[in-house]
């Protein structure tokens, strides 16, 4: 497929009107949201550019779903159509609240649901997206993580210090993974004098974004 602009992409599938197809629902609190079923999506992206693509990403150890330190989780889809590349995020939820330990149909769900916001990122059935409903979830889930963040004081004050460390070895002019690698290991060794640890979570991050696997 040849490169096409992000403008292009956007006016074609925006344009593709979704509401009658959306027939998946899910109740939070008093509200009933709706979503697009993702074979559905599926069709009319096969339809529309049928080159596009779309993958997973993986955490260091390989998973295609992203575990925090509360037991929670979030799926990342990568999606490439006419040359350009979005990285989209959802939280494993159900109704509304993000689940501990979730199960695989859990993160079944949110991985296909995710590829669906993938869509609407680029277009198609943006709308969904722009509920009311939608953004106080999102917004729910950011104050619980704050909140969380905010009594764990002396945990946030050490994350400064790591990402301040993580700057200084810039990472950005590393080419490969071979010399990105090369410059954690002397992160950690850093970080070991001076009685920090590291989560892999910036390092998970550059590899998310260089389009690299590798383990922590």
């Amino acid at each position: 497929m040849d490169t096409l602009t992000c403008a292009h992409i956007w006016a074609t599938l925006s344009d593709i009107d979704v509401a009658p197809f959306c027939t998946e629902t899910e109740v939070v609190g008093d509200q009933v949201l709706t979503y697009l079923p993702w074979m559905k999506a599926h069709e009319i992206m096969m339809n529309t550019f049928p080159e596009y693509n779309w993958e997973f990403t993986e955490d260091p150890t390989g998973r295609e779903c992203h575990y925090f330190d509360d037991g929670s989780a979030e799926v990342r889809c990568r999606m490439t159509i006419g040359g350009q590349t979005n990285i989209t995020y959802l939280p494993v939820h159900r109704s509304g609240k993000a689940i501990n330990s979730p199960s695989a149909t859990d993160i079944n769900t949110a991985k296909q649901r995710c590829r669906v916001k993938a869509m609407g990122e680029f277009g198609l059935g943006y709308t969904m997206w722009l509920s009311s409903q939608i953004k106080e979830i999102e917004e729910a889930n950011v104050s619980e993580t704050e909140q969380s963040i905010s009594l764990e004081t002396d945990e946030a004050a050490e994350a400064i210090k790591v990402k301040e460390v993580w700057k200084l070895c810039k990472f950005d002019e590393a080419k490969t993974l071979s010399e990105a690698t090369k410059k954690y290991d002397k992160l950690k060794v850093q970080l070991a004098n001076r009685g920090l640890t590291d989560d892999g979570v910036y390092w998970a991050r550059l590899c998310e974004q260089r389009g690299w696997r590798a383990s922590k």
